[in-house]
């Protein structure tokens, strides 16, 4: 049974979604990039916005990762330095299934 903290779960849930606005705004740039006639402002814009999402994801990872107890500068670090690896690697922690105390009688 997962029992994540409520903190926890708030932060990781915000960083889900600036981590889905992260990839639409890296889809917008691509797609402003690629076009025949490139909007300088629109490009600029959505490359501001994806800068803005990364900060926010990696904000709230780290907050997550402070709330669980975890080592926070160990994994500010992994995710600064590796963003989408160790940002899976926790998600894939915070929601793996923990193991529970059998009752003895």
């Amino acid at each position: 049974m997962n029992l994540m903290k409520p903190a926890v779960k708030n932060a990781v849930e915000s960083a889900l979604v600036a981590a889905a606005v992260m990839l639409v705004c890296f889809w917008l740039v691509l797609q402003s990039a690629n076009a025949a006639e490139v909007d300088v402002t629109m490009l600029t814009l959505y490359a501001v916005g994806l800068g803005a999402s990364v900060l926010a994801h990696l904000f709230f990872m780290v907050q997550a990762v402070k709330r669980d107890g975890r080592p926070v500068v160990l994994w500010t670090l992994a995710l600064v330095l590796t963003l989408p690896v160790a940002s899976i690697v926790l998600l894939v922690m915070f929601y793996g299934i923990k193991p529970v105390a059998s009752e003895s009688r």
